[in-house]
């Protein structure tokens, strides 16, 4: 087994493991968070798949600009 296939394996884990933390969490601030940590382990997926800029701009637009909008709002 490459390197490249073990962190899909663990990166896969925490993507399903996050989904499921959003879904059941009670609280919409953990939730926002495990959103956030789902965004991170995809932008890592593109980064695995060759394409940088997509991997950048998921971590800008969604993981940046869109969480911190939503987190204003809960917060509000």
């Amino acid at each position: 087994m490459n390197l490249t296939l073990i962190l899909f394996i663990v990166l896969a884990a925490v993507a399903v493991l996050t989904a499921i933390g959003l879904l059941v969490s009670r609280n919409t601030v953990y939730a926002a968070l495990f959103l956030v940590l789902n965004f991170a382990s995809v932008a890592i997926f593109y980064l695995l798949l060759g394409a940088p800029f997509i991997a950048m701009a998921q971590v800008t637009i969604y993981a940046g600009a869109i969480m911190v909008l939503f987190l204003f709002v809960i917060m509000l």
